[in-house]
């Protein structure tokens, strides 16, 4: 349904009323009234012609309308149903010269807003009854504003629901193909250590192999029992006096090896000045190491990674920024949600479920931080930013 042009005037004004009737005589009357009205706030136009009049309610020229039954051949109410059938709904009263209730039935159910006898028109009752259609009108506009915005809300709650069960979906298939792979080379090993000879080389290799693959099953289940608390509000931190520089020990001792197998230069620049903080030492640890295990896993090798602390004011600012395969403007502003997953298909290593980075934000907002993520798109590299404020003794 169509919805009318508004004519918008501020409070006070004169309100435009058109006549449409083909009497002259009732254009002097209806003049007289309106001219009698205290304050002289109408003003009054007329057509004579059922097309002109029909146009001018469908195009929404005035603020209210005064339609005669009689126009011809035709009548207000055919011209007022007609009106209606092309979605407009501005406000319409409608005169006539007949007392009959059939004719008053009959003209609120075309949609007129009243229905006046030209025969006990007085000042005040036509005022009043214009008054009221007007109002009407803007109230009916209002709620009908509300019920579109709420259409609207609900319309994206909707698409969000969807996107989520999607994203459940997804994570599902994904959790099982993550946890499956790690089981097989274990598998595997296990059969090699059977079959071995010798306790030499051999043995080490293959138990090294189970380690890894064991860490990182450990590291998707953590994950996976992280979630479980994000969600049901019982993740907790251990508050404790600490520098930034304390926890960019943990994450280097953690991280330098990754990168080191990964062929890639990190570049770490921390002020030699404490910054102190209180924190989370291991929930920070855990933010700055997904942080820089993305970065890891999204550059080429020979690719270089930038880790940057900075105070700045009550705050310290630590940026982590890659040469390597960027993010696509898409993405990021779901980026830091539940099981969001960048196009794997630029993720050279192909692992993880998709909750690092909702940990990440998660673990920030805790800390009374923010973090953020920045791409020029695929193949300008990323930078992510986390704010956290200083410790007040700082």
């Amino acid at each position: 349904m169509g919805t009318d042009p508004k004519v918008s005037r501020p409070p006070g004004s004169v309100t435009r009323v058109l006549l449409i009737d083909d009497d002259e005589d009732d254009r002097f009357l209806t003049e007289e009234r309106l001219a009698d009205v205290p304050g002289r706030p109408y003003s009054l136009d007329w057509t004579p012609q059922y097309a002109e009049g029909l146009e001018a309610i469908c195009t929404g020229t005035h603020d209210v309308y005064l339609l005669d039954f009689h126009l011809g051949a035709r009548t207000g109410i055919e011209l007022l149903r007609e009106a209606r059938a092309r979605g407009r709904s501005a406000p319409v009263i409608l005169f006539t010269g007949q007392a009959h209730s059939r004719t008053d039935f009959e003209a609120l159910d075309a949609g007129a807003d009243d229905y006046l006898e030209k025969a006990g028109l007085t000042s005040s009752l036509l005022d009043r009854a214009i008054r009221f259609a007007v109002a009407q009108s803007r109230a009916s506009a209002e709620l009908e504003r509300k019920v579109q915005e709420r259409t609207d809300e609900l319309a994206r709650a909707n698409a969000a629901l969807r996107e989520a069960d999607k994203r459940k979906d997804e994570f599902l298939a994904l959790l099982a193909h993550e946890l499956r792979n790690p089981l097989t080379p274990i598998m595997n090993a296990l059969e090699i250590l059977r079959l071995a000879n010798d306790t030499g080389d051999t043995v080490r290799r293959q138990r090294e192999r189970m380690e890894r693959q064991v860490a990182q099953l450990k590291r998707l289940v953590e994950d996976l029992l992280d979630v479980s608390r994000i969600t049901t509000g019982k993740l907790r931190l251990t508050i404790e006096p600490l520098t930034i520089q304390d926890v960019m020990e943990s994450v280097l001792d953690m991280s330098r090896s990754l990168f080191e197998k990964a062929g890639l230069e990190l570049i770490v620049d921390v002020p030699a000045a404490p910054v102190r903080l209180e924190c989370d030492r291991v929930r920070l640890t855990q933010v700055f190491g997904n942080i820089l295990n993305n970065a890891s896993k999204f550059t080429e090798p020979g690719g270089r990674v930038w880790l940057t602390v900075a105070p700045t004011g009550g705050r310290v600012t630590v940026s982590v920024r890659d040469t390597g395969v960027g993010i696509p403007a898409a993405v990021i502003p779901q980026l830091f949600g539940l099981f969001t997953q960048v196009d794997r298909t630029l993720n050279r290593s192909q692992s993880g479920l998709g909750i690092g980075l909702a940990l990440v934000r998660r673990l920030v907002e805790m800390h009374g931080g923010t973090v953020s993520a920045h791409s020029e798109g695929v193949g300008t590299g990323a930078t992510f930013t986390v704010h956290l404020p200083t410790s007040r003794s700082a």
